[in-house]
């Protein structure tokens, strides 16, 4: 905001050039806030496991589909998992599977999401995708923890559907 109202006092006292420079640069730090920025706060928290904190600020996401595509993923994926923790399956399974469409940043992200996508077929009573998802996970590169992880979601697998 100081960055606006700085540009505005300098074209209105004649330095055009300077001023519409921090006019644009503030409109476009605006615009990527409320673009993208309630989003990186989620992850943020989702990260540090501030779970109630991710929720508020993915709902706070107003236009998930002006995201560009790599913020896109994480909305789909927090949403899905917000969802998951207020126990509504379908739509949490919904929005990993769109998630999973999109390019994660890294592939642990995308390795942890496989393995909520395992979960959520369990709990549908899908145990053959969520082994495929699991397969999906172990292949990507991870850190060593989401083997823990792995290792937990394939433990509720029924040994007929490995």
């Amino acid at each position: 905001m100081t960055a606006l109202f700085l540009g505005a006092v300098w074209v209105g006292e004649g330095d055009r050039v300077d001023g519409a420079i921090v006019l644009g640069t503030g409109g476009l730090l605006i615009w990527g806030y409320f673009r993208s920025g309630s989003l990186w706060l989620a992850l943020a928290a989702y990260r540090t496991g501030n779970v109630e904190r991710m929720r508020d600020h993915v709902r706070r996401v107003r236009w998930p589909a002006l995201l560009s595509p790599r913020w896109r993923a994480y909305y789909h994926w927090l949403q899905g998992v917000a969802l998951a923790i207020e126990g509504r399956v379908a739509p949490a399974r919904d929005h990993l599977l769109q998630a999973r469409r999109w390019r994660f940043r890294t592939e642990n992200e995308r390795s942890i999401m496989e393995c909520q996508l395992a979960d959520m077929a369990i709990r549908c009573g899908e145990p053959a995708q969520a082994w495929g998802h699991l397969s999906q996970a172990r292949r990507l590169v991870h850190h060593s923890a989401v083997d823990a992880l792995i290792a937990s979601v394939e433990n509720r697998i029924p040994a007929e559907a490995r």
